[in-house]
């Protein structure tokens, strides 16, 4: 192709990169690598998440009313589904994270570090417990 030794004309994708050591992530990445398909490893992630919150909770999540600290205690901030759903989001934000570390892609594309958002309400209030 007439091309300087050690360029990479080509753009490849790493199908199924999801699992994968470290090592031959890094070592693709190399080869000219330049997107990786992760989306088994973000789904196992988002139900991590769930599935961490209900063995923290579990014994929150038997009944509406009742739990370890009375039998009158109510529940209903545990079994809330936004409760649960807001623990597979940030499961998943910090597997992303780890993703974009492997990839070497932090901080790349003249992005900068994000900033401090301002759509939100604030701080979490009346919710569970970190």
């Amino acid at each position: 192709l007439g091309l300087p030794e050690g360029s990479k004309p080509v753009k490849f994708v790493f199908h199924g990169g999801s699992g994968s050591d470290l090592k031959d992530i890094r070592e693709a990445i190399t080869y000219g690598v330049i997107k990786m398909n992760i989306d088994t490893d973000t789904q196992w992630s988002y139900w991590n998440g769930i599935k961490e919150f209900e063995a923290k909770y579990h014994d929150y999540l038997q009944g509406q009313m009742g739990n370890p600290e009375g039998k009158d205690k109510p529940n209903k901030k545990f079994y809330d589904p936004r409760a649960m759903l807001r623990s597979a989001e940030v499961s998943t934000v910090a597997r992303l994270q780890k993703c974009f570390e492997d990839l070497n892609c932090v901080q790349v594309c003249g992005l900068g570090a994000p900033g401090t958002p301002e759509n939100v309400l604030g701080p979490r209030r009346g919710s569970l417990p970190a």
